[in-house]
């Protein structure tokens, strides 16, 4: 058995002739989506199972991130609740490899209790059994018929006139609310779809076509039957194409369109058609429901008002971007965006002087950064390096992924009144999108191993990036004593976002004068001013 499971991740890790990749979305984030395939999830020795996960980057994050997916395979103990990442492939937008990396020590981890993990490690080593779909299927099904009768009813006291008491049929309707695997909303989706279907075939049956039908409007004023609707979401949700929809059926349907068609009157003017009935199923990212519900377009007057409030007009001045001189300082950013007004209202702004905590007993930041390939580019503010997936650091109990590290000069934190040379900042972002910022002070002194490799693969040209085939480790960035100053604060950059987690080094880390010079070229003063305290409480090690 040993030997099959040895050979068996083998033709896994290093390529076979295997089936099509059946790949199902476990996440929907706003940034990048976490999805699995389900073709891949094979035994390999007793209790361990092995599969492919991949994140796959929205694509306003490519660039930044320097692929478009990056996919990982994991080795999952389904008895100790636990997995390892044996080997990660990153890929550009047309699939192509860009680079892979094998993991020679394999880490062990823990499944967190209502992480993405736990969701992967469900998926491979807890697939729903037969009394469980039918148990999805048989609420899912209950639910569609509950609404179409609700519906039936609702539109049967809208024709009599007493619209005021239609109702919408919600409360009658059961919900699912326990988080549901991929094969569990696929199993709920068919079942909804086919009773919805035997409802109207029912109706047809009984020579009347149901409530809709009955008091349908004249010709001219017509609206798609519950047939239509039904046979357009049964077609969304075939199997081909229901691996990745957790919301196909708000796609599926023709009345569920943005604005409102309008339909010729007698008189000859636009008169405007009724308002559609959509019925939907949804399943949030995190916490998977179906939930049926009825949705309300909004008119194109609303669409043009709220455009006009998110875009007002501003040929009235010209466009100022931000900078840390002239017209876009630091002391003008409020005012040149409405999205930067946090940037001159708001009490939680950074950077601060650190001169007043309270000394404690800081529980240490737990650091776990892997060597990476990279990215650098100069995006016209600073340096930023752009690194790959896999590091992370743990803080008050709270995982947060290492995204990018950048630098300002001279430092934009001060500890105890005294500024430095320079200051880098590591970001990083949980899972539901909060920041945590790693600072750590340069000052003048010898020559930094890691900074020289940065500055020789700079890019020549601003705005532009370069991922060059050398790998570095972020832990080399980092102090030796590694107490720090925490409190509540903002970005230092527009749009000065707050609720941000700083964790600022007390430790300085040196550069040579002429790395120091490099970046001076660069960027000569690229920090913000300090800002107020406003009352907030700061923490430091003791």
């Amino acid at each position: 058995m040993r030997k099959f499971g040895l050979t068996l991740f083998c033709l896994l890790a290093f390529g076979s002739p295997a089936v099509a990749a059946d790949w199902v979305e476990i996440v929907a984030g706003r940034e990048r989506s976490v999805e699995i395939d389900r073709n891949s999830i094979l035994q390999s020795d007793p209790g361990t199972k092995v599969a492919w996960g991949r994140i796959v980057m929205k694509n306003d994050e490519v660039e930044s991130a320097g692929y478009k997916s990056v996919k990982a395979l994991n080795r999952y103990d389904c008895g100790a609740a636990t997995f390892s990442t044996i080997k990660r492939v990153y890929l550009d937008p047309d699939q192509n490899v860009i680079r892979e990396e094998r993991i020679v020590e394999p880490k062990v981890i823990e499944v967190t209790p209502g992480s993405v993990d736990e969701r992967l490690f469900r998926e491979v080593c807890q697939p729903p059994t037969a009394s469980r779909l039918a148990e999805i299927a048989e609420q899912a099904k209950a639910a569609a018929e509950a609404q179409v009768a609700a519906d039936d009813q609702a539109a049967a006291t809208v024709a009599h006139g007493d619209e005021d008491n239609a109702g919408d049929g919600k409360s009658i309707v059961p919900r699912i609310v326990k988080p549901l695997s991929a094969a569990e909303r696929r199993a709920a989706v068919a079942a909804s779809v086919a009773a919805r279907e035997r409802a109207v075939a029912r109706r047809v049956a009984d020579g009347h076509g149901g409530a809709d039908e009955a008091h349908a409007p004249s010709a001219g004023h017509g609206t798609a039957d519950d047939g239509e609707a039904a046979n357009a979401h049964a077609k969304a949700d075939t199997p081909a194409g229901a691996n990745t929809r957790a919301k196909a059926d708000t796609h599926a349907k023709p009345e569920s369109h943005d604005a409102p068609a309008t339909h010729a009157s007698a008189d000859g003017h636009a008169a405007p058609a009724p308002k559609p009935r959509a019925r939907t199923i949804e399943s949030k990212p995190l916490k998977p429901r179906i939930v049926l519900a009825r949705a309300e377009p909004k008119s194109t007057h609303e669409k043009s008002a709220s455009h006009a409030a998110k875009n007002p007009p501003s040929a009235s001045r010209p466009h100022v971007s931000w900078s840390y001189e002239g017209p876009g300082a630091p002391e003008n950013w409020a005012s040149l965006d409405p999205e930067f007004a946090t940037c001159g209202s708001g009490r939680r702004q950074s950077p601060i002087d650190i001169n007043d905590g309270i000394k404690v007993d800081l529980t240490p930041i737990e650091f776990e950064y892997r060597p990476s390939y990279f990215r650098i580019v100069d995006n016209g503010h600073t340096v930023q390096v752009n690194v790959g997936e896999g590091s992370s650091i743990r803080v008050m109990r709270r995982v947060y992924d290492l995204k990018q590290f950048h630098f300002h000069r001279p430092s934009e934190f001060r500890i105890d009144g005294r500024g430095y040379d320079m200051e880098m900042h590591l970001v990083h972002k949980d899972l539901d999108g909060r920041l945590a910022v790693v600072s750590v002070m340069l000052e003048r002194g010898t020559s930094h191993p890691l900074v020289q490799t940065l500055w020789n693969n700079l890019p020549l040209e601003r705005h532009s990036s370069y991922a060059p085939e050398v790998a570095i480790d972020p832990n080399d960035m980092l102090p030796t004593d590694q107490r720090y100053a925490t409190f509540i604060g903002s970005l230092t950059t527009p749009p000065c976002t707050e609720g941000v987690l700083w964790m600022v080094m007390r430790q300085p880390v040196q550069l040579s004068l002429d790395q120091i010079s490099i970046f001076s070229r660069l960027h000569p003063m690229n920090a913000r001013p300090i800002q107020e305290m406003a009352g907030r409480l700061v923490k430091m090690s003791r």
